[in-house]
């Protein structure tokens, strides 16, 4: 009766129900428990979104939005079943606007797309590390992962956006409430609504299109590479840089990181990157700005050589000998592969991240009980993926553990999973920010947090009083 009905909406093709593809959609490249959805719905427009979730309402039927093809943390299993609303087939560049350097994107537009259309214009999106060619930049901005340039104004790349609530209704934040508005601004007429939404998971409503900001496309720019031997060296030399403004792009990886990044032919390059690339690289990207770029490249090139000098050490043009660094950098970074295997995920098909937010001043504090957690579980540490990416300028810091993990190997799958709770747990204790709580995470954070956890409740019945977003997932 109800597949019937939802056919009437979006038509017969674009409702899915048969086995293989329930059995997709009921479990990612998380740890977590698998579970089908009832149906897989294909809107391909604003209109369809609303008229699906109405209906879902009514009936009291769970609607779990989707708009990547990939996902790692768990958000998008079905706890109880229900719709599952792939919004893939909206994917619409709606608006490049060049001049307010803003994008307003449809949730199907991926990293790479999105990425060549603002080439055409002399712009860039401001991507998260290495992104999957199937992630939407929808969910990437909405779910709060970091972007490689810090700077203040870009930690929140979100500026508006429209969402489809429960009762389908129509609801956009900021400057987009109102009417012929150029919908830029986040905060517009009435109570600021906009963060919200951003790591909701789809517990409040479908995003149905979203703006957001995007930065000039360099034409000239510089890369830098600075080894470390030990993460804590590598701290006072990002806050000095950062301090001072210098740099566009700024992370620091790894040596396995790097290497997994890296490797070209598989897997002979990444066990020699592995060996022989230093244990730890900060990586600055010097850009000119679109007025005399070639000298603000000079005086930021010779402010860092100043705080090298200073601090003891080297900026170059490559780490290792490895020839052409400087360029295989560039391309990766502006433009996402469209193609081939996830970097992350090249081992062993999955990497399960335990990651959260701090000051760098503790990431050798972090990274010592990381070892020792470790240790009890008998994981070979020199298999771990660690990735640094300071924030609003090295004010905090994303600090991001990796462990790949076969997830075919029933035994290793458990053993992964167990470190994977066992370390989450010592890492909260310690004061590790999970700003994104994911699975498990949620129990662990809002346990934390009842007063903070209660309202979210109440702010729930007022947005979603059936709670058929996403159920289960938050404190939800």
């Amino acid at each position: 009766m109800i597949r019937k009905r939802v056919e009437a909406i979006v038509g017969k093709k674009n409702v899915l129900d048969d086995e293989a593809t329930l059995d997709a959609y009921s479990k990612d490249l998380s740890l977590n428990q698998p579970r089908r959805p009832s149906m897989v719905v294909k809107p391909k427009n604003v209109e369809e979104v609303q008229r699906v979730v109405k209906l879902a309402n009514k009936n009291l039927i769970p609607v779990i939005p989707v708009s990547s093809g990939i996902h790692n943390h768990g958000e998008t299993i079905p706890d109880q079943g229900g719709i599952v609303m792939d919004l893939r087939r909206m994917d619409k560049i709606v608006q490049i606007d060049s001049r307010n350097r803003k994008v307003k994107i449809e949730p199907g537009v991926t990293w790479g797309k999105l990425q060549e259309a603002l080439k055409k214009h002399d712009q860039m999106a401001l991507n998260p590390l290495f992104p999957h060619p199937e992630m939407s930049v929808l969910t990437s901005s909405l779910e709060r992962n970091p972007m490689l340039i810090p700077k203040y104004e870009y930690a929140e790349p979100v500026l508006t956006m429209e969402i489809v609530l429960p009762q389908g209704d129509l609801f956009r934040t900021g400057t987009a409430s109102a009417a012929n508005t150029e919908e830029a601004y986040p905060e517009g007429p009435g109570i600021d609504f906009f963060r919200l939404f951003q790591g909701a998971q789809g517990t409040m409503g479908v995003v149905t299109w979203l703006n957001i900001k995007t930065e000039y496309r360099p034409k000239h720019q510089k890369v830098f590479f600075i080894p470390f031997k030990k993460i804590e060296d590598a701290v006072d030399p990002i806050y000095q840089l950062q301090r001072k403004h210098i740099g566009n792009e700024c992370f620091l990886l790894n040596s396995f990181n790097l290497a997994l990044l890296l490797a070209e032919d598989w897997p002979k390059d990444f066990e020699e990157l592995k060996e022989i690339l230093p244990p730890y690289t900060l990586t600055v990207v010097i850009a000119g700005a679109p007025r005399r770029p070639l000298e603000r490249i000079a005086y930021e090139e010779e402010a860092m050589q100043e705080i090298a000098s200073q601090l003891l050490f080297q900026p170059s043009s490559t780490v290792a000998g490895v020839a052409g660094l400087q360029d295989i950098m560039l391309e990766k970074l502006r433009t996402p592969q469209e193609n081939g295997s996830y970097w992350k995920n090249r081992l062993k098909g999955s990497s399960q991240d335990v990651f959260f937010i701090t000051t760098m001043d503790r990431a050798k504090e972090f990274q010592q009980k990381v070892m020792e957690v470790c240790g009890e579980f008998n994981y070979p540490t020199q298999d771990m993926g660690i990735y640094l990416q300071p924030l609003e300028r090295g004010r905090a810091c994303h600090l991001e553990f990796s462990f790949p993990c076969d997830l075919n190997a029933e035994r290793e799958r458990e053993k992964i999973r167990e470190l994977y709770l066992s370390l989450s747990e010592e890492l909260i204790n310690m004061g590790g920010f999970f700003s994104r709580p994911y699975g498990p995470w949620a129990d662990m954070v809002y346990q934390r947090a009842a007063t903070y956890t209660s309202t979210l409740k109440e702010l729930k019945k007022v947005f979603d009083p059936n709670s058929i977003m996403n159920p289960g997932k938050l404190c939800y």
